[in-house]
């Protein structure tokens, strides 16, 4: 995906590890386990928002702050509503942050269980949801109209 969206005229901006430091164990004895996933970070023009003053970390020294790594290690966390790994709302925060403004749309092409939903409403941004599957569609729907109250004029298709 990444490689046919630089290919597509999209400016891959940074490549960002997601650490999992409780990853689930796998059964697996030709391999390492995997404890990490990618989070590429794309923007369609080479300038472009970004808000680097919220994503600011403490320094190893604790004097001051400095720009983010692109290592993060953020707990994965269960949804009981849904069978597979969803993201933690701590994950998709600092990209929503980041990259757009109170108002602005997110949009995400894999909504999945609807986090990104969930996460926009709280940080007042609006945001478009693709998802193929109807199950998770309405799981979703559910999701954020608990989270939230309702999913007002935000949609999930």
């Amino acid at each position: 995906l990444a490689l046919a969206l630089q290919q597509d005229g999209w400016f891959l901006r940074s490549d960002i590890v997601w650490n999992k430091p409780n990853a689930m164990p796998e059964s697996v004895k030709d391999r390492p386990t995997r404890s990490h996933e990618y989070i590429f970070m794309f923007s369609k023009n080479e300038k472009y928002y970004y808000d680097y003053e919220s994503l600011k970390e403490p320094r190893d020294d604790g004097k001051g702050k400095r720009n983010r790594r692109s290592v993060w290690d953020i707990n994965t966390e269960p949804f009981k509503d849904a069978h597979f790994a969803t993201f933690p709302p701590k994950l998709v925060e600092p990209c929503i942050t980041a990259g757009s403004r109170k108002g602005d749309y997110v949009l995400d092409p894999f909504f999945g269980s609807g986090t990104v939903g969930v996460v926009c409403h709280r940080l007042e941004r609006k945001y478009i949801g693709i998802e193929l599957h109807p199950a998770y569609i309405a799981l979703a729907e559910k999701r954020i109209a608990s989270n939230n109250g309702s999913n007002g004029h935000n949609k999930s298709k």
